[in-house]
């Protein structure tokens, strides 16, 4: 991968860890204007140590940062120092990174935030050089509404020295409010105290009056903000030249070491999904090409978990008597508490590289799909990462001095992880669990200890603490582990009561549903019955109408002979009261011609026996083609039918006709028929 000269791999640097009387660090205290706890830096701040005491260590007391309104109606916008000489590129970022969070936490000023301010930049193309005009300080001005603006100059001197110049500036009159001008090495400005003493000075020409604690507190400096600091100013760099991949690993590690950064947190959230969504080899469009990119990549982060393994140390300054006192030789065994955690930052941005990988589509093509703690094929030196090893195993020397600085004793101990389960294809990397020891000091003499007692990380796998200073291998801190793993165990059975309660209220609700559809069930199954009564009700219904039918038809109605004079031929049918008759004489079947006269009529019931019949009909009688729709005349018939023993039926009635055969006739009827009730 081709790379900025100023960013060959990534350079953190390891927490330096030295409390007086406390364990809480700089990133607890907030803009509210309360301190601290106390701590002070040993050896030049070269060794990771930390003051703690046999029994509980004792709350450093609390006061504010800084007296008044610490400036509350100045709004300032802080921009990165322009560079003069061969100035590492990521530095004037630092820089404004670090004044940012001094001026965040040691005042009420109001600060335009750093992301929004470059995109305000970029925007308007200002400062393409680095230096920006009176003119582009109205702008930005006029754009946040910011009155001051806080800038300046980094400068490379001989050697490894610096000359840092910052003002703040009032961008109405431009007039300088605050004026800092001094050189530095390399070191100090890294370590973060040389710009803390400027941000100190700083604040005191422009009317922020700092507190006692306020001011100490501030130039004592912060080292896990400022290895944060120091990471996010590569990253951005690192960004800024399209190289995401060592921008995340930075930004990974400012996270690890200040979790609270919320713009590392902002930044790192964009920039893992733009690499879990595959974009690594979005811009080339070769496919040889995409997949050599993908190969740097693998060695990149390779080279980056070698330097820095994706673990965390933490040890309880609160130290313990283990065992009983031995009178004889007036010694004790002392213990403490010691964590190794994997980096909850560091295994995330292993598992975003591998989801970008996924999103590619090829990683099966490419013969990646054993990436990252397997070998690619073919096999390819420097791209498995831990170098193959699923478990790791770290061996932390720990020293204990007195307050006249005389060793208590020396011990070891050594964490063995259990092993990751990966498998060539799997889409994701899964920590191991954390492990908690207690270390001994062994046969402490009682005359030696004194009230607070230093605890020096001297070795971690062999390298010593200086070197994991200059090298930044792996964070390392203190923390209260008793009463985190009395608030892991409370929360573990809370967790546990929870999991209970949730699994009895879905056992309800799972017997209540059982219940549901058991009773859904049964009306469904009654409702079935039923209809399935009703159906065979109906069936055996239809069944026995359809067996009476022939009788049900003969007893309903009438069939039988119907006589009119001068038309002997007819015929009379009838059914449930209706009837119809129908007599006729010379008919013509071919011509449709001849004379006919029909009636249609009900049968009104007097007594079962006998029914008064009424009807209407027509009367064709010229003997030529019947037109049934034009009747010659109208006929009107009543009369009399009776019936004897259900079976037959003799009937009469008296026909009045109208129109132009108006001859009236009586009609006699006799045939099969019955009455039914």
């Amino acid at each position: 991968m081709k790379k900025n000269n100023t960013l060959s791999k990534p350079d953190f640097y390891l927490t330096l860890i030295t409390l007086c009387v406390a364990t809480a660090f700089f990133a607890a205290c907030t803009s509210t204007g309360v301190a601290p706890r106390d701590f002070s830096l040993f050896s030049g701040g070269v060794e990771i140590s930390a003051q703690g005491a046999l029994g509980r260590v004792e709350a450093a007391p609390q006061g504010p940062l800084y007296a008044g309104d610490g400036g509350r109606d100045i709004k300032l916008a802080i921009l990165a120092p322009e560079i003069q000489g061969a100035v590492p590129d990521y530095l004037p970022v630092y820089i404004q990174g670090l004044l940012n969070n001094d001026f965040s936490r040691y005042s009420a000023i109001g600060l335009i935030d750093r992301q929004n301010l470059d995109r305000i930049i970029l925007e308007q193309d200002m400062a393409a050089s680095g230096r920006f005009s009176d003119e582009d300080f109205v702008t930005i001005g006029n754009l946040t509404n910011t009155q001051y603006f806080l800038f300046g100059t980094i400068q490379k001197l001989s050697g490894e020295r610096y000359a840092l110049q910052l003002a703040i500036t009032d961008s109405s009159t431009g007039l300088r409010r605050a004026n800092f001008i001094r050189d530095a090495s390399l070191a100090q400005l890294e370590r973060g105290t040389f710009i803390n003493e400027a941000a100190a000075d700083l604040l005191l020409q422009i009317g922020v009056e700092l507190t006692e604690m306020g001011r100490r507190t501030l130039i004592a400096g912060n080292t896990s903000v400022a290895r944060a600091e120091a990471g996010l100013a590569r990253g951005i760099s690192a960004q800024a030249v399209g190289d995401e991949v060592e921008a995340l690993f930075n930004i990974t590690q400012a996270i690890t070491f200040d979790p609270s950064n919320l713009e590392a947190l902002s930044r790192l959230s964009t920039l893992s999904s733009e690499i879990s969504g595959g974009t690594v080899s979005q811009r080339i469009v070769n496919d040889i090409q995409a997949r050599n990119r993908w190969l740097e990549v693998f060695r990149e982060t390779t080279r980056f978990f070698d330097d820095h393994p994706p673990f965390e140390i933490i040890f309880d300054p609160n130290l313990e008597q283990i065992g009983q006192t031995n009178y004889t030789r007036n010694t004790a065994n002392i213990g403490m508490r010691i964590e190794l955690s994997p980096s909850e930052a560091g295994f995330a941005a292993l598992n975003t590289l591998l989801e970008g990988l996924e999103k590619t589509g090829m990683r099966e093509t490419w013969g990646f799909s054993g990436w990252p703690l397997s070998d690619i094929t073919p096999r390819t030196p420097g791209t498995v990462v831990f170098g193959g090893r699923r478990s790791f195993s770290f061996k932390v020397d720990v020293e204990l001095l007195n307050a006249a600085q005389k060793t208590l004793g020396k011990s070891s101990v050594t964490f063995n992880t259990s092993a990751i389960p990966f498998s060539p294809g799997n889409r994701s990397v899964v920590p191991p669990n954390s492990l908690v020891e207690m270390l001994h000091f062994s046969n402490v003499r009682a005359e030696d200890l004194t009230p607070s007692l230093t605890i020096v990380i001297t070795a971690v796998n062999g390298i010593s603490s200086r070197d994991l200073n200059a090298s930044g291998y792996m964070k390392i801190e203190t923390g209260d582990l008793r009463n985190r793993q009395t608030e892991t165990e409370r929360k573990a059975v809370e967790e546990e009561a929870q999991r209970a309660q949730r699994e009895r209220e879905s056992a309800v609700r799972l017997a209540q549903a059982q219940l549901e559809r058991e009773e859904a069930a049964r009306r469904e199954q009654q409702n079935r019955t039923q209809r399935e009564r009703e159906t065979s009700a109906l069936q055996t219904k239809l069944k026995q109408r359809w067996a009476e039918w022939p009788g049900l038809l003969f007893k309903s109605g009438v069939i039988g002979y119907n006589y009119v004079p001068e038309m002997p031929l007819g015929f009379s049918l009838g059914i449930s009261g209706l009837y119809t008759s129908l007599n006729f004489d010379g008919i013509d079947f071919e011509k449709f011609s001849g004379r006919a006269e029909a009636t249609i009529g009900y049968s009104i019931p007097i007594i079962k026996s006998l029914r008064i019949p009424i009807g209407f009909g027509g009367l064709y009688n010229k003997g030529g083609p019947i037109t049934i729709t034009k009747p010659n005349g109208t006929v009107f018939e009543t009369g009399l039918r009776f019936f004897f023993a259900d079976l037959f039926y003799i009937s009469s009635t008296y026909r009045l006709r109208f129109g132009d055969y108006k001859k009236n006739v009586l009609t006699f009827g006799a045939g099969l028929g019955g009455y039914m009730d």
